[in-house]
């Protein structure tokens, strides 16, 4: 009887907001499903026109970019395609520090990251499909573990991070891998 006090929370409202949601999406997909009443030709692309400039985005450049340190950087293992790349996170030192700087102190490798992996993988099958040409982004690139094991493969590789301290580890990483003509960042 201690939560005698306390009143059950009626569903009606919950019901209604849910059921006032689901006719909101069914209306939008009816909408976006109709064909337009002025349909374009054949043959014809529809473009938007604007008279806004065009500002080109120049890429990162890592030569006159000031060096991070300090650089702890390792090979990783456990790829078929090995590769470099630097640590951003070091943890809190001494107490407890990041696990691979641990496993470098040891004299291992670093532990393979699980994307490094799964984009290797997918490379792989492309390159055994005969479509080794092609261009990978890797959008928040963070420190590069994806991009640079698409670019020790062999592809080009377009790389966007808006982190500064993680641009200075994926500069790193090109030079320990001297990838610079596959990476731009």
């Amino acid at each position: 009887m201690a939560n005698a006090w306390k009143k059950e929370k009626p569903m009606r409202p919950l019901l209604l907001l849910f059921s006032a949601t689901l006719v909101l999406v069914f209306i939008f997909f009816f909408l976006a499903s109709r064909p337009s009443s002025n349909p374009s030709p054949p043959g014809l692309n529809p473009t938007i026109r604007t008279d806004l400039p065009i500002y080109p985005l120049p890429p990162f450049n890592c030569e006159e970019c000031r060096q991070s340190h300090p650089v702890i950087a390792n090979v990783v293992e456990g790829l078929s395609y090995p590769f470099i790349y630097s640590l951003a996170d070091l943890g809190r030192l001494p107490e407890k520090p990041h696990k691979d700087i641990v496993r470098f102190l040891k004299g291992k490798p670093f532990r393979r990251p699980d994307i490094s992996a799964t984009i290797q993988g997918l490379l792989e099958k492309f390159k055994g499909e005969g479509r080794d040409n092609g261009l990978v982004v890797d959008v928040g690139a963070n420190v590069g573990m994806a991009s640079f094991a698409a670019a020790v493969m062999g592809f080009q590789v377009l790389a966007f991070e808006p982190v500064f301290e993680n641009l200075q580890r994926i500069c790193d990483g090109i030079y320990l891998n001297r990838v610079g003509d596959l990476v731009t960042v």
